[in-house]
């Protein structure tokens, strides 16, 4: 279980080292306010169009795995990562749901 953790640990603090020079990249690349703009809806879109598929399929080929082992874990687990990939691929609709309910 500690291994587990640890690994988790350390995958989390990779990711955030990642994202912290990433973004000290986009800071310092970015000439003015369009072209932060332009990069933060280019991400949006490669998440979008290509993580939120990616995990739909992967969450249905493990619940459908373990639908045929039998395993009721795997099978929610497989059920919530495609439940995730579903909201990746609709976060942009969401969001322009929530500004057209708010007008703002």
């Amino acid at each position: 279980m500690n291994k587990k953790i640890i690994r988790i640990f350390y995958a989390l603090e990779t990711l955030g080292f990642i994202s912290l020079v990433m973004a000290q990249s986009v800071y310092a690349a970015a000439g003015s306010e369009d072209d932060l703009g332009y990069f933060l809806t280019q991400i949006g879109d490669f998440l979008i169009r290509t993580i939120g598929p990616g995990v739909l399929v992967i969450g249905v080929a493990v619940a459908g795995v373990s639908m045929a082992l039998g395993d009721e874990q795997g099978m929610r687990r497989g059920a919530l990562a495609a439940g995730g990939g579903a909201l990746i691929m609709l976060s942009r609709a969401v969001l322009d749901l929530i500004q057209n309910v708010t007008h703002f």
